[in-house]
């Protein structure tokens, strides 16, 4: 332990327990006259659809405020913070705390940042894990051996409520100094369109409506077969949200693929269905018929279209070109090539080059600063004469 870490020991650190609706407004009147907090949440989700959150902790980097949401169920006040537009909350690797917040406050927080994002850009450094983000900054080594802790117990240990209480004290301390790297490389609103974009993604991946072709190989099924899959797929995730359990309880990917692939009309050969066990069988059988005898109902024009087949090998070349060209341009301006072009946004640049296919500009990480840095140069260099 260093003198930094020292000066955080028990005695010095300043956690305050929060677990009354009275303390909690009072606390969230506090912060909406700051212009940032740091914002973490702990919870568990081993069965269920929905997390459970055992733990809200806010710091503005002196005081670690520990919000126990099993004690508090007046949320009007923390809700207002998360949209307040004058307050920037302060995360690191967020997705799984949107959905906590999604879940208990029915909001999203607005605006945030996200120092996983941030050092991509500051650092180049791509997916920096928390640890490696406060050693890099503060020097100072955090265990993180309460990281599986059971956070819906009570009472939590001294050690759980350190643990928790650190995470958003020293992220609170490190968001300025980042930003001042960012500020330095010209890069702070790239930083910003990610997180919003970030946000755009957990909607999409939230709704089974636009997911549901994410199947593996779901290209592989019949106009047919793909209307039931998509039918299915949304039935399953309201069914998951019904019961609170995991998606993969209700019927797995596996199995909605093979039910697609062989169109079944009698209970025998929905339970010859891949991976589909007796009790999924018992409980579900008659939806996946009645879903089926649904599809079957429909006319041709009716079924959903064919999904895009993988490109063929010859399009690997051209993919390692463009990789190599991203990889270039990143090293260039020093951010993470991860950062400059994930995996999503080059398979439909390189399918458009390849054969056409219409880019769908609708997705804010084609837009934006990428817009200018890198994709049109992409689609500019790689065009066909």
């Amino acid at each position: 332990m260093n003198d930094q870490d020292d000066a955080l020991n028990d005695d010095a650190l300043n956690i305050v327990w929060v677990a009354d609706n009275e303390s909690l407004a009072s606390w969230c009147k506090y912060w909406a006259e700051l212009p940032v907090i740091a914002v973490d949440t702990e919870f568990i989700r081993r069965t269920t659809y929905f997390p459970i959150t055992g733990l809200i902790q806010i710091s503005e980097g002196e005081k670690a405020v520990l919000i126990d949401p099993l004690s508090i169920d007046e949320w009007e006040p923390l809700r207002d913070l998360m949209v307040n537009p004058s307050v920037m909350k302060v995360f690191h690797a967020c997705s799984e705390d949107l959905d906590v917040f999604d879940r208990l406050l029915g909001v999203l927080p607005a605006p945030f940042y996200d120092t996983q994002i941030g050092e991509a850009y500051a650092s180049a450094q791509w997916s920096l894990s928390y640890v490696k983000l406060i050693h890099e900054y503060l020097k100072i080594e955090v265990a993180k051996d309460e990281t599986r802790s059971d956070w819906v117990q009570r009472p939590l240990t001294d050690a759980q409520k350190r643990y928790a209480a650190l995470d958003v004290v020293y992220l609170a301390k490190v968001y300025p100094m980042q930003i001042a790297r960012l500020e330095e490389k010209n890069m702070l609103e790239w930083v910003m369109e990610d997180c919003e974009s970030l946000k755009w993604q957990y909607q999409m991946n939230s709704d089974p409506e636009q997911n549901w072709s994410g199947v593996k190989t779901a290209w592989r099924l019949s106009p047919a077969g793909l209307t039931l899959l998509r039918l299915l797929f949304i039935w399953r995730d309201e069914q998951a949200r019904k019961e609170n359990v995991p998606k993969g309880q209700i019927l797995k990917d596996r199995t909605l693929w093979s039910l697609g692939k062989t169109m079944p009309t009698h209970n025998k050969a929905v339970s010859e269905a891949e991976e589909i066990t007796g009790r999924q069988h018992r409980l579900y059988g008659d939806v996946i018929l009645q879903n089926v005898a649904l599809v079957n109902e429909l006319s041709e024009d009716e079924y959903q279209l064919p999904l895009e087949i993988p490109l063929p090998s010859q399009a690997g070349e051209l993919t390692k070109a463009i990789k190599a060209f991203v990889r270039q341009k990143a090293e260039a301006l020093n951010i993470a090539p991860e950062a400059m072009m994930k995996r999503k946004l080059l398979d439909p640049l390189v399918r458009h080059l390849f054969d056409g296919t219409e880019v769908d500009w609708q997705n804010p990480a084609l837009n934006g600063w990428r817009r200018d840095v890198i994709v049109n140069p992409v689609l500019e260099k790689f065009k066909k004469s």
